[in-house]
């Protein structure tokens, strides 16, 4: 900033912000890069868990397309955390910010948002599923089919790539300077050398001055702060004071960018509104109306399975329009049903606490960018871009915990993949599961079959087919 009009500045975070950012920065290194590698380990089995055949179910579907975006952002963001937090040290300035690495963080900065933002609209989309198939049970085959399915997760890969990619690849370009260092390897200075970055700090110069003598009435804050912040304009560094110059390349605005302010701001627009707000508000509506669905249909079994009000008592027997009758009793399955009811609306508390958590907070920030310039980006914004970074690393890869705990299918499935046969004998309640698995995937198969199948099974194994009947419309409803 230039020193002159530090008093103007506005001061949105305060000092602790950056002693927040200075302490943070040296340990987010190693958090990201543990919290991708358990990352991209829990994705990878979500994927092969959530693709076996047994498995397969449109939520799944939607569930194997996040798993997989998430998967390709764990595994572009190791090699960033690696470089530019972890060995920053130990690596020589010129290689640190060679012209290959800043062609890497051009395509990080538009990869990881891109697959972001893929993530946060399949989530949506889970959402939109889970309350048809809970609020509108008869439309669900209709308007939630394989079919359906597979064409909306492509749909949402497709434009995210077309709405994302553009807007962040205009408003960057890879841009050369000369960094003078001092004896110790500390930067002094940083003088561009690229041509349209130097006429526009020429521009800024003429400008700048102009300002000077203008009376300060006249002038407007909003472009005093603009040329604070984001002019780098060089400064004249005496030459005892430059052990060496280094030729180094950063990823810095475009010449589109510096000469559209318009341009910047759809950009934090898009990405704000479009990318944060709007799927957390759309989230936050379709969970607490399906939190609801749930909670009227379980009222409902409550009130089928309750005993009749107007039923009299004769001989210590319950009695309807001159008929005994037997308080209904909730048999095993039905009392499965209810716990995974509960369970389903305990996971979409947690999934929606996670994505507010991590996504709000980045589209409030973003949409305060364009209300409030620069300063508050380069004050508060930047500074907790690392915070913001790896709460939705976590987010990204905490899927799996949510389902193994929530969903006994999943469980069952992942066992057995992954669990040693020699553990069978040794563990027969376990055992028990595996085999309700095993017969979970018969069902499938036999309600999956051709017609002409399907009929010489009604001969043969009548009761087979009737759980598998029974049992495809609950499959839809509480399936993860």
């Amino acid at each position: 900033m230039a020193s002159g009009n530090n008093d103007t500045t506005p001061l949105y975070c305060g000092s602790g912000m950056d002693n927040f950012h200075t302490s943070y920065k040296n340990m987010h290194g190693y958090v990201s890069l543990v919290v991708c590698i358990l990352g991209t380990i829990a994705n990878t089995l979500n994927i092969i868990v959530l693709t076996r055949k047994e498995m397969r179910s449109p939520t799944n579907a939607i569930l194997t397309g996040l798993a997989v975006a998430d998967l390709a952002v764990m595994l572009e963001y190791m090699p960033y955390t690696v470089h530019d937090y972890i060995l920053t040290d130990s690596l020589p300035r010129e290689e640190k910010l060679s012209y290959s690495w800043a062609c890497f963080i051009k395509f990080h900065s538009i990869f990881a948002q891109v697959l972001h933002t893929i993530s946060i609209w399949l989530t949506v989309t889970l959402a939109v599923w889970r309350y048809i198939a809970v609020g509108y049970p008869q439309k669900n085959r209709v308007w939630c089919g394989m079919r359906t399915t597979i064409i909306t997760i492509t749909t949402a890969y497709v434009v995210c790539v077309l709405v994302v990619s553009p807007s962040l690849y205009l408003i960057t370009a890879i841009t050369e300077w000369m960094d003078q260092l001092d004896a110790q390897g500390k930067l002094i200075n940083n003088i561009p050398m690229t041509q349209y970055v130097i006429d526009y700090n020429n521009e800024m110069q003429s400008m700048v001055a102009a300002l000077n003598a203008t009376p300060s009435s006249l002038l407007q804050s909003n472009e005093t702060q603009w040329f604070n912040v984001t002019t780098p304009l060089p400064q004249v560094v005496p030459t005892s004071l430059v052990a060496r110059n280094v030729t180094v390349y950063r990823l810095y605005h475009s010449d589109l960018a510096l000469h559209n302010v318009s341009l910047r701001n759809t950009t934090f627009l898009i990405y704000s509104v479009l990318i944060k707000l709007i799927p957390c508000i759309a989230l936050t509506i379709l969970s607490v109306r399906l939190i609801l669905a749930l909670l009227e249909a379980k009222r409902r079994r409550k009130k089928l399975t309750s005993k009749p009000a107007a039923a009299s008592n004769v001989n210590g027997k319950s009695v309807v329009n001159g008929k005994a009758a037997e308080r209904p009793r909730k048999n095993s399955k039905t009392l499965e049903k209810e716990k995974q009811t509960d369970r389903t609306t305990r996971m979409l508390l947690a999934v929606l606490l996670l994505f507010l958590i991590t996504e709000f907070p980045q589209g409030i920030m973003g949409l305060l960018n364009v209300l409030l310039g620069d300063a508050f980006l380069m004050e508060c914004y930047l500074r907790l871009s690392d915070l913001m970074d790896v709460l939705a690393l976590i987010n990204s890869s905490i899927n799996f915990i949510l389902y193994c705990s929530m969903s006994k299918q999943f469980r069952s499935t992942f066992t057995l993949l992954f669990r040693p046969k020699f553990l069978d004998k040794w563990l027969p309640v376990a055992q028990d599961e595996l085999a309700a698995t095993r017969a979970d995937g018969l069902r499938s198969v036999v309600a999956a079959a051709p017609d002409n199948c399907h009929t010489m099974a009604l001969h043969k194994q009548p009761q087979v087919v009737t759980l598998a009947a029974t049992t495809t419309t609950t499959t839809q409803v509480t399936n993860l």
